[in-house]
């Protein structure tokens, strides 16, 4: 009889950067290790890489968090369909909260649940469309017990997550859709029209 061991996967994928609060993640992923299950993937490279690389050794995480480093877009369906949740952060700074990060598209699209540590609009965004949990940016406590959460929810709940971030890229992030509100704004503010949603 074939044993097979299910780790639940939480992925972050993009720039390794000091926006994105690694700082935070790696207390997550260190308040959680002894929960042998769950596990981190974090895909891509940036200004931090080697930081974050140096601290899961000195942390002792080798075992928990999987730096996979850069990777083209083509690839990225690949370690998306692998991931449980999808991880979006940014650090806790004002001009960080008026902003929807580029990636959180992405994620949506890939009809996964979402773990948010962000403050404003982009959690507003998870949060009000039911599309998985936020915490406060910088709350590496938070960050731990949402996990948590995630890891022992049902996987029915998280696929209706997911399939609330689908419908959500769907009706709000749809290419076309967004052109022709671009343009129907434009054509109004020629016409000197009020602006209209």
């Amino acid at each position: 009889m074939t044993l097979f061991l299910y780790f639940f996967n939480v992925t972050f994928t993009g720039n390794v950067g000091e926006s994105q609060d690694f700082p935070a993640i790696l207390d997550a992923a260190e308040r959680l290790k002894n929960d042998k299950m769950i596990r981190w993937t974090i895909v891509g490279d940036g200004r931090m890489f080697h930081w974050v690389k140096d601290q899961v050794e000195k942390r002792g995480l080798v075992d928990y968090v999987s730096l996979e480093g850069r990777h083209p877009i083509e690839k990225m369906p690949y370690f998306f369909d692998r991931a449980d949740v999808l991880l979006v952060s940014l650090k806790d700074e004002p001009i960080f909260s008026y902003t929807i990060p580029g990636k959180l598209q992405a994620y949506l699209k890939a009809g996964k649940p979402i773990m948010a540590m962000l403050n404003g609009e982009g959690a507003d965004l998870v949060r009000m469309n039911n599309c998985g949990i936020t915490c406060k940016a910088g709350d590496s406590e938070g960050l731990a017990n949402a996990v948590r959460r995630f890891s022992q929810m049902p996987i029915d709940e998280r696929r209706v997550m997911g399939d609330m971030s689908l419908k959500l890229s769907e009706t709000e992030f749809d290419r076309t859709k967004l052109i022709d509100q671009l343009e129907n704004w434009l054509q109004q503010l020629v016409h000197k029209q009020p602006l209209e949603p």
